[in-house]
């Protein structure tokens, strides 16, 4: 069932995707022997059966809120549809209409004739023009791989079909490989012989898979139908009844931002119900808004035991095993879940993720890959290759880094966040290639994406470095101030913006700016090595050596391997005369130099050395 606002829809159901759907087991059914002219004449005669006996179910609460769900005609004064769809949202009273879909026909609900709340089932009986009655199939003949039709009215108004194939098969429930959006709730699952083999839950395990009833737990239903049948509001204020509809207020305060009070709602409906699968489930999705990783991990454990055994379950609680460093068990749960569904993207992702916690990049990206190749819908596909992206860049494989980022970039080009962190981890990549002009490019987009103050501050900082790396120190110096501007609060980085500031203005012989800079620089951080010998190279350069010296003695003692530092220093000393203590530094320069690998110091330091002999 769908809610929405009057012009606004309400946010939907579950961050992590965790469904209500109970099922039993089902095989298969006879092929259709009527003799057609193709698939598609045998698609639409099965649509025409189940659209005339669907109907939508209308609920408008008395403060604007709009919901709908599906159902379909059993008998001609019965209908059936889910529990949730009727429940309506708990504190809230409503109207409920019924209405043929397509057709102007609209109905009128006496009362609830039957109801089985463990499987989101009601019978509810009509008053009206009698209507087309759906024929129910044998669900325990269902076989995997069998096409099935799905009738529903996802927008409320008018219906569609959705074509899927089974995917899987448990005792409890099966799995069709179909997305069925909000509005399918209640609506038949027919086989080829346009019979019902199963009733649509909300929404799907995954973007492209979804849940079905089977059809026998309907007809045992409809064995003992009574003659009286009750009073919609009196069967709602039933405890297990009443446990849906408080769901509904969880899920509403939920996307409304009030985490907290979901969690009230949905401890309250556990309460009515203490085996509502659903409603742990929902709770441990709002943990996860507040990082209750241990609530969240405890919630899908019970629902696990409960019966849970959809490969989201175990996607989700591997998710909270991850953040509280499980990374072992959160890889079980993966492959648990890619042992149900092996073509669940969220388990390959997720467990990419952990394999790359663990140090296992190269299994990581075969993870990434497999996700990519599954084709994923929306934002997923681009997260992917943004993190086998990341993971290349671990090993090295740079030019496969850029080309997964830009593959990111080219999916979600209307997705600033995903767009901002390609943007600059290509840029990133590029300039450790050498390739500073495309990496500035790259700051360039993400500059333009305006992203938060915090990465707006880093970016600013890369772009300048990559224009001083060009000789662009002009440049890099106003790019260094606006970084400075915006990190105002952030004194560690500060300090050390105001250090790569201090080396741009030595580069254009601003040595009393140099000096400034590498002066506010150490006021913020004292134990930055780098600005103490900038400001040591300034008053070299402006012939204070003496003081310079004293730089240069701070820089070593704070980084004693660092060659520049001894290099410069024993120049300054070489300056006031100090020839001795001059070559005891240029030997240890070079020696340093050497470990370094750093042959243009290990020249200047020669050719010094070469100068005193």
């Amino acid at each position: 069932m769908r809610f929405v606002k009057k012009a606004a829809m309400l946010v939907g159901y579950l961050v992590l995707g965790c469904l209500l759907s109970y099922a039993q087991d089902v095989k298969s059914q006879d092929r259709l022997t009527e003799k057609a002219t193709g698939p598609s004449d045998i698609e639409e005669k099965i649509a025409q059966i189940g659209k005339a006996s669907t109907v939508i179910l209308t609920v408008e609460t008395t403060d604007g809120k709009v919901g709908n769900g599906t159902g379909f005609f059993v008998r001609e004064d019965l209908i059936v549809t889910n529990i949730h769809v009727v429940a309506g949202i708990y504190g809230e009273p409503f109207s409920c209409s019924v209405k043929l879909v397509d057709q102007p026909t609209h109905y009128s609900i006496k009362g609830v004739v039957a109801s089985d709340p463990d499987r989101d089932l009601v019978i509810l009986r009509v008053e009206g023009a009698s209507g087309s009655v759906l024929q129910l199939g044998h669900s325990d003949t269902v076989k995997l791989g069998e096409e099935v039709i799905a009738i529903g009215a996802p927008k409320g108004s008018s219906s569609k079909i959705v074509k899927g194939a089974i995917s899987r098969i448990t005792a409890d429930f099966f799995r069709v490989k179909a997305t069925l959006p909000s509005g399918y709730s209640g609506g038949a699952v027919l086989n080829d012989a346009g019979e019902v083999i199963g009733i649509c839950v909300e929404g799907g395990e995954t973007k492209t898979s979804s849940y079905v009833i089977p059809s026998n737990h309907l007809k045992i239903l409809l064995k003992d139908i009574p003659t009286q049948e009750k009073f919609l509001e009196k069967w709602r204020s039933e405890p297990m009844i009443r446990a849906y509809a408080i769901v509904k207020q969880g899920d509403e305060r939920r996307a409304f931002g009030n985490v907290k009070g979901a969690i009230e709602a949905y401890n309250a409906a556990i309460r009515l119900k203490p085996d509502f699968v659903v409603a742990y489930a929902r709770r441990a999705d709002a943990k996860y808004n507040l990082r209750d990783y241990k609530g969240m991990l405890k919630d899908f454990d019970v629902s696990i035991r409960l019966g849970l055994d959809y490969a989201t379950a175990y996607v989700n609680r591997g998710v909270a095993k991850r953040n509280l460093r499980d990374y072992k068990g959160a890889i079980k749960d993966c492959d648990t879940a890619i042992r149900l569904d092996p073509e669940n993207v969220e388990a390959y992702f997720n467990r990419g993720n952990a394999n790359s916690d663990l140090g296992n990049p190269k299994i990581a990206i075969e993870d990434y890959s497999t996700a990519i190749r599954l084709k994923p819908r929306d934002v997923i596909l681009a997260v992917a290759y943004f993190k086998r992206a990341k993971t290349r860049s671990k090993l090295d494989d740079n030019i496969g880094a850029i080309e997964d980022y830009t593959e990111a970039i080219r999916l979600k080009s209307d997705n600033a966040a995903i767009l901002t962190v390609a943007y600059l981890n290509r840029g990133l990549v590029k300039f450790g290639l050498g390739d500073a002009e495309s990496a500035i490019e790259d700051y360039n987009e993400v500059i333009q994406l305006k992203p938060q103050d915090a990465m707006l501050t880093e970016v600013y900082v890369h772009r300048a470095t990559a224009k001083a790396k060009l000789g662009d120190n002009i440049s890099a110096i106003k790019d260094y101030s606006t970084a400075i501007h915006l990190a105002d609060k952030n004194t560690d980085f500060a300090a050390h913006v105001y250090g790569r500031r201090a080396s741009a203005k030595l580069e254009i012989g601003d040595n009393r700016g140099a000096i400034k800079d590498s002066t506010a620089a150490v006021r913020l951080d004292p134990n930055l090595a780098e600005a103490y010998k900038i400001r040591g190279d300034a008053k070299s350069n402006l012939g204070n050596h003496n003081t310079a010296i004293i730089d240069y003695d701070i820089a070593i003692d704070l980084k004693p391997d660092d060659a520049e530092a001894y290099y410069q220093r024993g120049s300054a000393k070489l300056e006031i005369g100090d020839v001795s203590e001059a070559k005891i530094d240029f030997r240890t320069a070079l020696k340093l130099a050497e470990s370094e690998d750093t042959q243009s110091l290990k020249d200047d330091i020669e050719k010094s050395l070469h100068f005193l002999k």
